[in-house]
């Protein structure tokens, strides 16, 4: 249940405990004011009987009824009511009930019952007649049940709908009100879910209520921190990518040089050694063959080495030359197993620094993975520019390798493909097609910002 509801639930709450008290407030009152006539009434009739006996007494005039009902008539009283005079002999007794016609019961039956149990409207009020330190009697004002309780269930009703249609116009405008105030309880949370997928750069904006104005300045100020310490790590990634490509080239550089030279020149003295002894000692040969094996693949060796540590062919011959050399590279290597097919858009040449060697760095992972885990009898990988300044790269095979393996374990390749496109202001997604197989994408930013920055560190 969201916040609207819930706010809506407790003031419909607070509502029903209101109005179920209102309503008992009411049936009390009512009651009360009911008893208050009554006794009010006998008490005007008991000053009206003490006033005839005074009178009598001074007139010595015993001759008029007592006492004089016709009397009380102008009193009135409760409406529905019957008052009684009832002697102290009990030989005397004159009663009066309210010409009112006794309405037909329009209330229902569960409300008398539930009115007669917690309430009294067949209270009886009595009132003593002295006189001359003489009680002559007592006054009995009764009220009559079916009036009073049809007095108080008319005005429940009355209340319960002036109440009812007051909570309901209340809970209305507090419904709207709620919605309006908490709209931007919506953008904030639309506004961090954008952020979650990468959208640093967006801020929330200034609300007009104070609270959510401090609390879409917090989210702001925190985004921005986190912006620009991302910003940072992805300054130092690069930076650190940069210098071990460097790295990388230097010791493939004293490599080649050094010991690429000491193996040519072994070669060459063997070459040299194999001629004499066939003249001179062909017992040796053998051993002589040997070392020219040994050497031819330490060649190898250190070739393979060397492509690892810096492809040489995208300084010299480009990115998209070196791509297809390494796809007939492993073409040849595989044999029938797995058919590799590259399509490079002829722009990529042009890229600057430092995507042609990353871009050249994950294709080879990827096709080292694809070799080594994913049996696939097909892969195709797909260079192109997706928009001027941003370029896509796709290897797409149909093995057995899924998504869902790579998730939570992702591969010391797999991880240093992340860390590299992330380095370079990248994205990098990983699927599994329906048909089968695994779907690598990536998308890179094309800018010479992020590499002329980390040059100027």
């Amino acid at each position: 249940m969201n916040l609207q509801a819930q706010l809506l639930a407790r003031i419909l709450l607070i509502a029903v405990i209101c109005l179920s008290t209102s309503a008992w407030y009411v049936l009390y009152q009512t009651n009360q004011q009911s008893i208050l006539e009554a006794e009010q009434t006998a008490k005007r009739i008991e000053r009206q009987t003490r006033q005839q006996l005074l009178d009598m007494f001074q007139r010595y005039d015993f001759s008029s009824p007592f006492p004089d009902v016709n009397l009380w008539r102008g009193i009135g009283g409760v409406p529905g009511s019957c008052t009684q005079f009832l002697s102290r002999t009990q030989s005397r007794q004159r009663s009066l009930c309210n010409d009112v016609t006794e309405p037909e019961k329009k209330y229902p039956s569960w409300f008398a019952s539930f009115y007669k149990q917690f309430f009294t409207p067949d209270q009886e009020v009595r009132k003593t007649v002295n006189f001359n330190a003489i009680k002559y009697g007592t006054i009995l004002v009764s009220l009559n049940t079916h009036i009073e309780t049809a007095r108080a269930w008319s005005n429940l009703r009355a209340v319960i709908g002036v109440m009812t249609v007051t909570i309901l116009a209340l809970c209305t405008l507090v419904f709207f009100t709620i919605g309006r105030m908490l709209k931007p309880a919506h953008h904030i949370v639309k506004g961090l879910e954008r952020m979650r997928e990468g959208e640093l750069s967006l801020r929330l904006p200034a609300f007009d209520i104070v609270e959510w104005k401090r609390t879409s300045e917090a989210i702001n100020a925190l985004v921005s921190s986190q912006e620009a310490t991302l910003a940072e790590n992805q300054r130092l990634a690069l930076k650190l990518m940069n210098a071990q490509e460097e790295e990388h080239r230097y010791i493939s550089r004293e490599l080649h040089d050094e010991f690429g030279q000491c193996l040519a020149g072994i070669n060459a003295v063997t070459t040299s050694i194999a001629q004499t002894a066939k003249k001179e000692c062909p017992a040796l040969l053998d051993e002589v063959n040997s070392i020219s094996h040994i050497t031819a693949h330490m060649m190898t060796a250190l070739r393979n080495l060397l492509t690892r540590l810096r492809p040489a062919d995208v300084d010299d011959l480009g990115l998209s030359s070196s791509l297809q050399q390494l796809i007939r590279s492993w073409n040849k290597r595989s044999g029938d197993q797995t058919q590799y097919q590259i399509h490079i858009d002829n722009r990529v040449d042009n890229l600057p620094e430092p995507l042609p060697v990353n871009l050249y760095r994950i294709v080879q992972e990827c096709l080292t993975n694809i070799a080594k885990h994913a049996r696939a009898s097909k892969a195709d990988i797909k260079l192109t520019y997706a928009k001027a300044d941003e370029i896509t790269l796709i290897i797409r095979d149909d093995g057995i390798a899924e998504a869902d393996s790579f998730t939570n374990t992702m591969g010391i390749g797999l991880l240093g493909i992340h860390e590299r496109v992330t380095a370079l202001g990248g994205q990098f997604t990983l699927h599994t097609e329906q048909t089968g197989g695994l779907v690598v994408a990536i998308r890179l930013p094309v800018s010479n910002t992020p590499f002329e920055n980390s040059n100027n560190d």
